[in-house]
């Protein structure tokens, strides 16, 4: 089981300053991710300031390149706007410097929405209960409700017409699971549950469970 490591407090700015170096090395940082970091290290309010200073003196901090290389990273991860703006603010940007980014950022978020749907799904998204999944999925990601319905109906228009009768698929699912009858408000519920997380519509499973016990019947 790992430990974190103590952070050793600095005894002079020499200290502080390693420190922001060490930090802005690594990667970029915003200035109030560097300052949050700098303050674990001393409560000198004026070595801080002064180390502050110097980092963007040297340009080792710059909350607009920042804020253009987080873009541009979180773009690559197939994240949307919404999630893209809240982690900005949670770094200290400012909202005006965040409208601005994007306002001059040409990234089509749409596409990044239907590459990341033609990735999980390999069919169209027809009925309510796998759509309502694909959204979500979209949603997690930190996409606008705008950019989710539009990539829903691209990735469905690029996907080949579903000719599946899903009635049949229901029920051959059903009996490979369930061997018997399914009566009782458990087993039913169960059943429900099975479907649904199998993309099924309330419409279909109902017949399907009702379709089952037929020919279980008949059968005996």
């Amino acid at each position: 089981m790992g430990f974190n490591k103590p952070i050793k407090p600095a005894n002079d700015i020499e200290a502080v300053r390693r420190s922001a170096f060490w930090h802005l090395g690594r990667r970029d940082h915003s200035e109030h991710e560097l300052r949050t970091k700098l303050c674990r290290k001393t409560d000198n309010q004026t070595w801080i300031e002064t180390v502050i200073h110097e980092c963007y003196e040297y340009n080792y901090l710059n909350d607009e390149r920042f804020t253009e290389s987080f873009i541009r990273s979180s773009n690559n991860k197939g994240y949307g706007t919404n999630r893209i703006k809240r982690d900005l603010q949670q770094k200290g940007i400012a909202t005006e410097m965040i409208q601005r980014a994007f306002a001059d950022n040409q990234y089509d978020y749409i596409e990044s929405a239907v590459l990341l749907l033609a990735k999980k799904y390999n069919k169209r998204l027809n009925n309510q209960s796998i759509k309502q999944k694909a959204m979500g999925f979209l949603q997690n990601k930190g996409h606008s409700f705008d950019d989710i319905f539009a990539a829903i109906d691209i990735h469905n228009e690029t996907q080949p017409e579903d000719d599946c009768d899903y009635l049949t698929e229901a029920i051959t699912l059903l009996s490979r699971k369930f061997k018997h009858n399914i009566t009782d408000r458990k087993e039913h519920d169960k059943a429900t549950r099975f479907l649904l997380n199998k993309g099924y519509q309330f419409s279909d499973i109902k017949q399907a469970i009702q379709t089952h016990n037929q020919h279980l019947n008949n059968e005996s």
